[in-house]
């Protein structure tokens, strides 16, 4: 896969998601959870090795696909979905053989390849997910999205892991002083370093460190806790325009709503 030869500028993923808003008409190609084995990224114990993913790519036209609709035949006014995902699968395997990509290089791959299948489509943006199913030890997956807009490269980047659960001691009530209970953790890291893609397993170990031994009696006081860990243990000056969102869960403290939850969003550095 080619390099993507102009230098993208990097924005909040709320940001790059709202200058569509105004658009009257958005049309939109999506290949979806495009199953593929790649030699990208780092497994759950963090080492370089070959891996499944889910790739989903999503095209955003700048033009409405009216000249195919009204022809019923595919044309320059829309992309052929099921070439992009043949043109995907063979960009990645080719890729297999000469070395070991990182995620962020991945994904830069597959966005050029993107734009290189559309051909005379007009683009207005394309977008990138990544998803990694084996590289979490304690939740569902992690992932990674990349999305750059049309000509002017504003773009953005998140690094995310799923449902990371922790069983820890957490709740005022006595029944939760006793024994530990599980707590479900979402993270997205907006705007990181994308050499630090693959850094999913080393922020996982200190989520899962961090809130195994703590014993707070309130969500508020464990996210704060966890987010001073993140940034003594994690964040370094190249996160310095970076941000944090992190969600926390506890299934098991209402008994007829799926969870209690908080969320905080903050800078990476203080």
């Amino acid at each position: 896969m080619a390099a993507s030869q102009t230098k993208p500028q990097f924005v909040h993923q709320a940001y790059w998601e709202a200058q569509f808003i105004s658009a009257e008409v958005i049309d939109k190609i999506t290949v979806s959870n495009l199953s593929v084995t790649v030699n990208a990224g780092v497994d759950a114990w963090g080492r370089p090795k070959e891996q499944r993913a889910l790739v989903t790519v999503a095209l955003t036209l700048g033009k409405t696909f009216k000249s195919a609709a009204a022809a019923d035949s595919l044309d320059a006014s829309t992309v052929h979905y099921g070439l992009l995902a043949k043109e995907i699968r063979r960009s990645i395997d080719s890729d297999r053989n000469p070395g070991h990509l990182s995620t962020g290089g991945l994904a830069i791959g597959i966005h050029d390849c993107a734009i290189k299948t559309s051909d005379k489509a007009p683009l207005a943006a394309v977008e990138v997910d990544i998803f990694y199913p084996k590289a979490s030890m304690l939740g569902d997956g992690v992932g990674f999205r990349y999305n750059v807009a049309l000509p002017t490269q504003l773009s953005s980047m998140e690094l995310y892991l799923r449902n990371i659960r922790i069983p820890c001691i957490i709740g005022i009530n006595s029944n939760e002083r006793q024994q530990k209970q599980p707590l479900v953790v979402n993270l997205w890291l907006e705007n990181t370093n994308i050499g630090r893609a693959d850094d999913y397993t080393k922020i996982e170990t200190l989520i899962v460190e961090a809130i195994s031994n703590s014993s707070f009696e309130t969500l508020e006081s464990l996210s704060t806790m966890v987010m001073q860990e993140l940034r003594e243990k994690f964040f370094t000056e190249s996160d310095d325009e970076s941000y944090i969102r992190i969600r926390f869960e506890k299934p098991m403290a209402v008994p007829f709503a799926d969870a209690p939850a908080i969320e905080i969003f903050r800078r990476a550095r203080a």
